[in-house]
């Protein structure tokens, strides 16, 4: 909701000063939605506690689970 509402502020900031025309209207909804664009993919995948600093990468092994032990012949 306040994202919209933001949004709604700068396109009626933007008509105050430059005049109300579908030009000012698309212009800045445009900037609104590619600097959204840019701040959503900025954004990290998950949220860091204190602390951690690494990540677990999880290994699967498909089918039989015999071709990675060590026997010996």
């Amino acid at each position: 909701m306040v994202p919209l509402i933001l949004i709604g502020a700068a396109v009626l900031g933007a008509c105050l000063i430059f005049g109300y025309n579908s030009f000012v209207v698309g212009f800045v909804l445009l900037a609104a939605g590619i600097l959204g664009l840019i701040v959503f993919m900025n954004t990290p995948g998950a949220v860091t506690r204190p602390g951690e600093g690494e990540t677990i990468i999880e290994k699967h092994f498909m089918g039989n689970a015999d071709h990675h032990r060590n026997y010996r012949t």
